[in-house]
């Protein structure tokens, strides 16, 4: 038993190094593990981040628009001038919204766009929205006749409250042009067509026109459909 506890000088020597490496890799890990770093993680939300995007792009929006700017001369004094708007640079848009293909050196920023005239290029230079919000938009819009109320974009498909807030002051409805469902004469299909008439109401319709003649107001529109409508359609038929 004593010689098999007995080491050599050679080996005292190797046990000693070989615990001080074992403890020194502990000390290294313990510290680096503990160690604060200086790199920050990123947002694992991406809807936190186009969050901050948008809120980026539309404070940008409004420190852009026009401004007073008082200037003094020596002939002149306190004289308030407004000052033309700013133009931004295609690299400087870019910056704020990376999808949007700008077309030209630079253009003008838009205090706001009118929904019903607006085409697709126009309203991909809103907060958040891309070439598949700015198609659904003018799709639905087609379909409806036009907007009356900027709430009916929560109307368009996958289109949300959260990217609703962020582009409502950036939007107005100017052009009210409505397309209206010709109630005594549209087809079936064309009447159909409109988001807020439902396939029930015309076969009701058509069969009306068929048996009894022509609906002549809104009135008896809803005594015909028999049910409660929405009371915007109203704005949508022509009788």
């Amino acid at each position: 038993m004593k010689s098999f506890l007995t080491f050599t000088k050679g080996e005292r020597v190797a046990i000693i190094v070989l615990a001080a490496v074992i403890f020194l890799l502990i000390a290294a890990n313990f510290f680096v593990a503990n160690k604060p770093s200086n790199v920050k993680k990123p947002l694992h939300n991406l809807d936190s981040i186009m969050a901050l995007h948008d809120k980026a792009v539309e404070e940008y929006y409004n420190s852009q628009r026009t401004t007073v700017n008082r200037q003094q001369t020596s002939s002149t004094k306190n004289k308030v001038t407004e000052t033309p708007r700013h133009q931004v640079t295609k690299s400087e848009f870019k910056v704020l919204n990376p999808k949007l293909k700008v077309q030209g050196s630079e253009f003008k920023v838009l205090s706001s766009i009118d929904i019903n005239s607006a085409d697709t290029t126009e309203l991909q230079s809103l907060p958040g929205i891309g070439p598949f919000f700015a198609r659904n938009i003018v799709e639905y819009r087609n379909k409806l006749g036009g907007f009356i109320d900027k709430k009916q974009l929560l109307e368009v498909y996958a289109f949300d409250s959260t990217r609703m807030s962020n582009i409502e002051n950036l939007i107005i409805i100017d052009s009210i042009e409505l397309r209206k469902v010709k109630v005594n004469t549209d087809d079936f299909k064309t009447i159909l067509r409109h988001p807020y008439i439902e396939y029930d109401d015309v076969k009701k319709i058509v069969n009306y026109r068929e048996s009894k003649g022509m609906i002549k107001d809104w009135e008896t529109y809803l005594k015909v459909v028999g049910r409660n409508v929405d009371e915007r359609l109203e704005r949508y038929l022509g009788f």
